[in-house]
């Protein structure tokens, strides 16, 4: 019986071992975002990121990249929805890397806000990578949602980052 006990404690143990309690930390000037415990505030992921986290030890990136959608209409870039802008971003992001899949974007609320999420891996001479990418629109922003980790690190940080994806509020 005790060896039956060590074998749960060490199966939830290592399930949880990624899972966390979740943080409300201020992007930008105008929202919010649930980010997990064990993700640090960092500056050098991305040089227009108004949202950045990341844990080296367990390969975890997060950044946000937010666009008023005031300025892109003074550019004559207008996208109709979440989706349309979305698909605009990941036509030429990481096409050169190898091995480089995209899954079909699906669309869903929340807090309100409509997003379109998809989910990209590719190979590089670093390794393999897995990212979801989420954009959500609100009434005057766009917002790029990017997750990251390495492919092997796909299944213990998925919900972590479909949550953080679903938390933006502004």
């Amino acid at each position: 019986m005790k060896v039956f006990y060590i074998f749960l404690f060490s199966i939830l143990f290592t399930s949880n071992t990624f899972s966390q309690n979740f943080l409300t930390k201020k992007g930008g000037n105008c929202y919010t975002m649930e980010i997990p415990s064990y993700l640090t505030r960092t500056y050098d992921l991305n040089d227009v990121a108004t949202l950045q986290y990341n844990n080296t030890l367990k390969e975890a990136y997060v950044i946000v990249i937010e666009d008023s959608k005031d300025e892109m209409t003074s550019l004559g870039m207008v996208f109709l929805d979440s989706k349309e802008f979305l698909e605009n971003f990941v036509k030429e992001y990481q096409i050169d890397a190898e091995k480089r899949t995209i899954s079909e974007i699906t669309k869903f609320e929340s807090n309100q806000n409509q997003h379109a999420q998809l989910e990209m891996t590719w190979s590089s001479e670093d390794g393999d990578f897995y990212m979801l990418i989420t954009s959500a629109e609100t009434k005057e922003h766009f917002y790029k949602i990017l997750c990251w980790t390495t492919a092997e690190n796909k299944d213990k940080l998925k919900n972590d980052f479909l949550a953080i994806a679903k938390s933006i509020k502004e």
